[in-house]
């Protein structure tokens, strides 16, 4: 259950988002190393993750996935040297965000209002596998409601877009944790 300081930290940062650095949005210095930056986003995905606020109103988890979403766009910057260059210099100039076309593609982390694993999908097994992984989320094991989820979507015949956005988020997360 999301708790009352929870509820205020999101709150606030939905707030300021739009003004904040991808330094100060991931609490690091620009003189970080990518350690640091890792352990960051990490910390960073374990409070702002969809997933860990499984009963957060749509609303909330409608910042919430703005939020993951824009610090997920800060690792991917600042973990590369090279974009985290370019975003050092317009940085310099008062540019907070890196231009869109800069930023590597990957998989969307959360394109939309997310709904309950459970909901995504539409076999029994599939639903089964997607309620453990939801479980495995509450009780913090990523890597188990990845593997959950993975079981999920071979129920679902490999054919989910929303499960595969699922679990390349936990991967994102479970990267920035340091596992593979």
């Amino acid at each position: 259950m999301t708790s009352p300081a929870e509820l205020s930290r999101i709150t606030e940062w939905a707030e300021v988002l739009d003004d904040s650095t991808y330094y100060e949005l991931l609490g690091v210095l620009p003189i970080a190393d990518a350690l640091a930056i890792r352990e960051a986003f990490r910390d960073f995905a374990l409070a702002f993750h969809p997933d860990v606020h499984p009963d957060a109103s749509s609303e909330l988890r409608l910042s919430l996935q703005r939020i993951f979403q824009r610090g997920a766009e800060a690792y991917r910057v600042l973990s590369d040297s090279d974009l985290r260059l370019y975003y050092d210099m317009g940085l310099d100039k008062g540019v907070l965000r890196l231009d869109k076309a800069k930023v590597p593609k990957r998989p969307s982390l959360a394109p939309g209002p997310a709904r309950p694993l459970a909901d995504i999908c539409r076999s029994a097994g599939g639903r089964a596998s997607a309620k453990k992984a939801s479980r495995l989320i509450d009780e913090g094991d990523l890597a188990g409601a990845k593997a959950e989820l993975e079981r999920a979507l071979a129920f679902e015949g490999g054919r989910s877009a929303e499960l595969s956005e699922r679990i390349a988020a936990l991967e994102l997360a479970l990267f920035a944790m340091g596992d593979p």
